[in-house]
C-alpha cells in the first residue's frame, strides 16, 4: 500500500520543511512516534482525528484536501467516508481490500 499512499509521504514532506524529528512532531500531535512513522511510510492512513491534530501543527488545511489529493480538489464528505470505512478494518488484509475498493470507486468517479 506504501506505494499508492502519498498522504503520508506529504505528511513527511510537510514535517520536515517545518524542521520537526518525527518524535517531535508526534509529541506535538500527541500520538506515539511509532504510529506517526507508520503514517509517512504508507503503512497506516491517519484518522481523520489525527489528520486535523497534524494540519494544525504543520500548517496545511484540510479544507482544500491539498496535503491528502496533490493539487486536485476532493469532496470532504468522500474523504470522510472513505476514511471511516479503511478504519474500520480489522486486520491489514481487510484494509488492503478495502483500500482496493476504495480505489476502483475512485477511478469510476473520476470517468464522469
Amino acid at each position: 500500500m506504501n506505494k499508492e499512499n502519498n498522504i503520508g509521504r506529504k505528511i513527511k514532506e510537510a514535517r520536515q520543511l517545518m524542521g520537526y524529528t518525527q518524535e517531535e512532531l508526534a509529541e506535538k500531535a500527541e500520538m506515539d512516534s511509532k504510529h506517526l512513522s507508520k503514517i509517512e511510510n504508507g503503512l497506516h492512513l491517519p484518522s481523520y482525528n489525527t489528520l486535523k491534530k497534524l494540519s494544525a501543527i504543520l500548517n496545511f488545511n484540510l479544507e482544500n484536501s491539498e496535503i491528502i489529493s496533490g493539487n486536485k480538489k476532493i469532496d470532504k464528505s468522500i474523504y470522510l467516508r472513505s476514511i471511516k470505512i479503511l478504519n474500520s478494518a480489522k486486520n491489514d488484509e481487510e484494509m488492503k481490500y478495502y483500500y482496493m475498493l476504495l480505489k476502483i470507486g475512485q477511478k469510476g468517479l473520476s470517468l464522469k
